[in-house]
């Protein structure tokens, strides 16, 4: 060991006799003290810290010493005297550590996870109330010949002329007038085969059919005096096509479910005037609220193609209806789809065996139909000015009508021009 100066290396000590715990304050005998290389303290300095880590990882992995701060060896240094040079004992006062941060991410993980759950608890909730705010109506016929199943299923759409939602007022504002009654004034076919597209077809109200025990007559007086029942078997009889679904809105449900989304968007390529449809519409695209579209899928007088022209508006507008409907910003929001799917299903009356699957099912293929990935026609026609016992009735074109419904029963491709 090199030699070094006394001084630099002593410091004054209190003299206790041999024997005795008690300290002398009058004692200032300097007593020497050994040397000690800096590196030994280093190395000791690295010796307790990773002892304190140690014994930190094992306090972590025993809750009790956790709780407590300190371990057996804690107590055993202790007793045998070790302390810091400081003077501080090391084991009272343990050194912060950090956090390790796989408990920050478990914690993260709980939270979403129970965030999840939250949200398709409170979907299932709406979707619930939603689906129990909904109409029922029996629109099953009660009839032993109706057509064997075919390739995929078709919904019945209807339309009609009631008024009983509407006021006085809104009767003379909407332009519908106040006759009374319960009409189909709007009938569509949706067919969603079980491979490929969707088709909607269009058949007029004043096609002229065969009515079961009342002859030919006009589509809509079927609905006028047989109820749903009756005008879904006048459309099987026609097409050949079983009805697996009911669907019917009024003109004050109509009104109200445009409102509900907010309107829906439309672009015309020329302005539309209709004096006793109560519209006046500029050319270009706008939104219309509830009591536009209702003139814009009835109005007829001021169309050139007349009940035809007015069929197309109405598959387009429909379309439209349900795209907006089936944004995300209102199907995933539980709030948002509450206010519009309750008063949609207020508005709508479906048959007692339409499900909810077939409900949905047929929502989505409409929204095909808006997005171009589906079919949209109407139900060839030979004379939209066919002379009959009834009055002007539309007569079908007998052979396109065959090849339209034909194809759709067997799952073909659809030849006839929309």
């Amino acid at each position: 060991m090199p030699d070094h100066p006394q001084d630099d290396w002593t410091r004054p000590m209190p003299r206790t006799p041999r024997g005795s715990r008690r300290h002398d304050p009058d004692a200032t005998e300097r007593i020497p003290l050994p040397y000690v290389d800096r590196t030994d303290r280093d190395r000791e300095d690295a010796w307790e810290h990773d002892a304190w880590q140690d014994r930190a990882d094992e306090r972590d992995d025993d809750p009790q010493q956790a709780w407590h701060g300190r371990d057996r060896h804690d107590e055993q240094d202790r007793a045998a005297g070790h302390e810091r040079r400081d003077g501080r004992d090391r084991y009272t006062a343990p050194p912060p550590r950090r956090r390790r941060p796989r408990y920050a991410l478990r914690r993260t993980a709980a939270l979403l996870a129970l965030g999840v759950v939250a949200y398709l608890v409170s979907m299932v909730v709406v979707v619930s109330l939603v689906w129990g705010s909904v109409n029922r109506i029996d629109a099953t016929p009660d009839v032993a010949d109706r057509p064997p199943v075919a390739n995929g299923d078709n919904y019945l759409l209807v339309g009609t002329d009631s008024r009983e939602a509407l006021t006085d007022e809104q009767r003379g504002e909407f332009g519908t007038g106040f006759t009374e009654g319960h009409r189909a004034d709007t009938v569509m076919l949706l067919h969603v085969p079980t491979f490929g597209e969707p088709t909607l077809v269009s058949l007029p109200r004043d096609s002229y059919v065969e009515i079961r025990d009342g002859g030919f007559n006009k589509l809509n007086a079927a609905h006028a005096n047989g109820g749903p029942e009756q005008l879904v078997d006048t459309v099987e009889r026609a097409t050949g096509l079983p009805v697996d679904g009911y669907l019917e809105i009024g003109f004050g449900g109509f009104v109200d479910v445009v409102n509900g989304v907010g309107g829906v968007e439309m672009c015309l390529d020329e302005p539309i005037a209709d004096e006793k449809a109560h519209i006046d519409l500029p050319a270009g695209c706008q939104e219309l609220a509830g009591e536009q579209a209702l003139g814009y899928v009835r109005m007829r007088y001021s169309d050139p193609r007349g009940d035809l022209g007015r069929m197309e508006r109405q598959r387009e507008f429909l379309s439209a209806l349900v795209d907006r409907m089936l944004t995300p910003a209102t199907v995933l929001v539980p709030w948002r789809l509450h206010d519009v799917g309750t008063a949609t299903g207020s508005a709508l009356s479906l048959g007692d065996d339409t499900s909810m699957l077939e409900a949905g099912r047929m929502a989505w293929a409409m929204r095909q139909v808006a997005a171009g990935e589906g079919n949209s026609v109407t139900v060839p026609v030979a004379d939209t000015n066919y002379p009959t016992e009834v009055g002007s009735t539309v007569l079908w074109d007998e052979q396109g009508a065959s090849q339209l419904f034909t194809a759709l029963r067997q799952g073909q491709a659809i030849t006839v021009e929309p």
